[in-house]
């Protein structure tokens, strides 16, 4: 039986491998790489989380200016179109994961009703599989 799951397990993994979701991502990356401004302004968020990390390890309360700080630095990613769709393929890339994880999840408790229309539970695939019209 476990040979059976390992061989569907890499079934899936092939299927995801294949997904358009991650090639669009991975082409949303590359270009993003390829943009010299988004490259300085990921440089520049990744030094502001940084210094919060060191901060909250250490104990230390985040201040009003930190917390600006990075609202400021979301605007500017947000502003730059590379990084703003690499982060909108980067998501739907993790919608379909948390899809297939959460079919694996209903099955394994033995909820096999599917998802509930209307409902954000079941992610992008809502729709397919369920009796929503």
């Amino acid at each position: 039986m476990s040979a059976a799951i390992m061989e569907k397990a890499n079934e899936l993994a092939e299927l995801i491998a294949g997904s358009a979701e991650l090639e669009i991502m991975k082409i949303r990356e590359t270009d993003m790489n390829k943009d010299l401004e988004a490259v300085k302004i990921i440089g520049k968020f990744q030094k502001v989380q940084e210094d919060i990390y060191k901060k909250q390890m250490s104990g230390q309360e985040l201040s009003d200016e930190d917390k600006k700080n990075v609202s400021e630095m979301e605007v500017i990613m947000n502003g730059n179109p590379a990084i703003k769709a690499y982060i909108e393929a980067s998501q739907n890339f993790e919608n379909l994961l948390r899809s297939v994880n959460l079919i694996i999840t209903k099955a394994l408790s033995g909820d096999q009703g599917g998802c509930d229309c209307g409902s954000d539970e079941c992610g992008p695939s809502c729709g397919s599989g369920c009796s929503c019209s």
